[in-house]
């Protein structure tokens, strides 16, 4: 059987599978992997006796392999000792078979760039294998700064999501990164741009953090804590390029989403302001007052006061 869930929030839509059905009740799945052949494999967490200190399952468990039916369980043969042969693992959904092709692939170095940029090029592969190529281009030496240019100009906001991880991990300059993006039309773009820039200490950090958080519409919750991840640590500098960004316009959905969210010294004081403003709905009152545990010092208490009277 199979029953439909629907992770709307989570951007993904999927079914539970009832893959144990009819064997018994103590089914707990634990894990989930690929096989090298495709199949998957489960791995049950089998205890016949919850509860107390039986801990029969010490010596008991069970492995599910899921696969079309009459399927042998066959092995395929790598090669790892060719390029070609590594290119072709690399495609392979097994996590082990994955590592073996990527580190074959990253000793052969930049022999290995011709293969690699066809996979990589090819607007008919499958992206997750256009991505896989990618990691190994980018991080072999030489050829980082190359292929994270060509990712950040493609087509899929996935690829460009990786190209800006790629440039994180090889210590490319993140503001010149970040700059070349904040204009991206996808909003994961942008958010993988907002959480790269943390702990960067270029002085043009807090601008392009203003730009990220001036695309913040107040809709995307996933948007906003990556705004909060990037600014960790620079909230002062961040939220103050922010404030001069918006020159004043800052009480809309997206800015006092933001000052929710920030850890500025000076966010307090907004705070008090939207409490006071009558205009604020009496229901997300709770909301920005909760917000006030997350600072301390004086400026909290002065916004405090201000809202009490005092």
């Amino acid at each position: 059987r199979s029953y439909p869930v629907k992770q709307s929030g989570a951007g993904y839509e999927a079914q539970i599978v009832d893959v144990a059905k009819g064997i018994d009740n103590w089914f707990r799945p634990a894990d989930v992997c690929v096989a090298p052949d495709g199949s998957l494999f489960v791995t049950d967490w089998y205890d016949p006796g919850v509860g107390g200190h039986n801990m029969q399952d010490l010596q008991r468990g069970r492995l599910f392999r899921i696969a079309p039916p009459n399927t042998k369980y066959e092995i395929p043969k790598f090669d790892f000792t060719s390029i070609a042969g590594a290119v072709e693992a690399l495609k392979n959904p097994n996590n082990s078979v994955r590592y073996l092709a990527w580190t074959a692939l990253h000793d052969f170095g930049v022999d290995a760039e011709t293969a690699l940029s066809k996979v990589f090029n090819d607007p008919g592969e499958n992206p997750r294998v256009r991505a896989r190529a990618l990691w190994v281009l980018g991080k072999i030496d030489g050829l980082g700064d190359k292929y994270v240019k060509k990712a950040l100009s493609d087509g899929d906001a996935d690829i460009r999501v990786v190209g800006i991880r790629i440039a994180k991990q090889i210590g490319l300059n993140v503001s010149n990164i970040v700059a070349s993006i904040v204009d991206d039309k996808d909003p994961k773009v942008l958010r993988e741009g907002a959480i790269a820039l943390k702990g960067c200490s270029s002085e043009d950090a807090p601008h392009l953090w203003a730009q990220l958080a001036m695309r913040h519409d107040g809709k995307d919750r996933w948007y906003l804590e990556a705004l909060g991840i990037g600014a960790t640590g620079q909230w002062d500098t961040f939220f103050a390029a922010w404030l001069t960004a918006v020159d004043g316009q800052w009480n809309t959905p997206g800015g006092r989403d933001i000052i929710w969210r920030s850890r500025a010294k000076s966010a307090p004081a907004l705070l008090a302001k939207i409490l006071l403003d009558e205009s604020t709905p009496e229901e997300t009152h709770d909301r920005y007052f909760r917000a006030f545990d997350y600072h301390d010092g004086p400026e909290k208490e002065a916004a405090l006061k201000a809202v009490l009277g005092l």
